[in-house]
């Protein structure tokens, strides 16, 4: 147990003797590493494509149930690669993320529960304006 303390410890001082990395090269870093770009334009084409889909009341619960699934699978990738090494973009997109699952999770049952179609469309709505501003960030934060 010493010995690994003693070790993290040397690490750490290795660590801190490399020097500091700047904010906005730290964000740059995040998005290369995190594939931030082309994920974030893919999930916008899920949030899109969901909403679409939610306003043709001539589809399945199949068919919602699918494009609803890719949304919420998109949507935890890409929740998975949060924290953000900038504060302000982390929170925007976590907020956006979970309006996004709240959509999925509506859209999942729209066909079957009055109202969620709706709702979804509203989730959906509130949570791309989130993410917009998150994305906007991202790229401040970035440069």
């Amino acid at each position: 147990m010493i010995r690994r303390v003693a070790t993290l410890l040397a690490a750490g001082l290795l660590l801190c003797a490399c020097g500091t990395i700047s904010p906005g090269a730290a964000m740059s870093g995040w998005v290369k590493q995190s594939g931030f770009r082309a994920n974030a334009t893919s999930l916008f084409h899920d949030v899109h494509n969901s909403a679409k889909d939610l306003r043709n009341e001539s589809l399945t619960s199949n068919d919602l149930h699918t494009l609803c699934n890719v949304l919420f699978v998109d949507d935890g990738s890409m929740q998975a690669s949060l924290p953000t090494p900038d504060h302000q973009a982390t929170s925007l997109l976590n907020r956006a993320y979970q309006k996004f699952a709240t959509a999925a999770v509506e859209c999942y049952s729209a066909i079957a529960v009055p109202g969620d179609r709706a709702k979804s469309l509203a989730a959906l709505t509130s949570g791309a304006a989130l993410f917009s501003e998150a994305r906007a960030r991202v790229g401040a934060a970035a440069s």
